[in-house]
């Protein structure tokens, strides 16, 4: 038998190997199960408390209407609604000026909730003071209203599951 080597098998190969790139790079990293998610929902459900406590002693800041926490993915359901790695863009740069260590671990867990590669999104931080306060308090307020409704978005679901 006659083998053929030619512009034909570097195409065919080309696209075998661009079939499996693409396969291994638009699958999701990984997926939690729905009770994973929710365990991981009540963690960042009492982080975001700990953060909004600790900020909210400060007085004399006011919530923003200037800013906007991206909470759900539009058109997800859940338990992978969560716009995790919109999230974690804010808390990243919050991070680089609050070098709290409930930050640290609101990051870490929100790690466990991306589940897809994408790129990330840019953040900007106000320069002012004032305003950079304004601007985490806001956050950290948008944030803790968030994971109350993603937990109670998950509770509910998994309630429906069971009926």
């Amino acid at each position: 038998m006659a083998s053929h080597s030619g512009p034909a098998t570097s195409v065919l190969f080309l696209l075998c190997w661009l079939g499996s790139w693409l396969a291994c790079h638009t699958l999701p990293v990984h997926l939690l199960q729905p009770s994973e998610v929710q365990k991981v929902v009540e963690e960042l459900q009492f982080l975001s408390k700990i953060l909004l406590k600790d900020v909210e002693e400060e007085k004399g800041v006011p919530v923003s209407q200037n800013y906007t926490l991206p909470c759900f993915i539009p058109d997800a359901q859940p338990p992978n609604n969560i716009h995790s790695l919109a999230i974690r863009a804010y808390f990243k740069v919050i991070s680089q000026v609050d070098s709290k260590s409930v930050i640290d671990e609101i990051i870490e867990q929100l790690n466990k909730l991306i589940f897809q590669d994408a790129p990330e999104t840019n953040i900007s931080m106000p320069t002012d003071t004032f305003e950079r306060k304004c601007f985490i308090l806001t956050i950290f307020q948008q944030f803790s209203e968030c994971m109350d409704l993603a937990l109670k978005s998950l509770t509910s679901g998994a309630q429906e599951a069971t009926t």
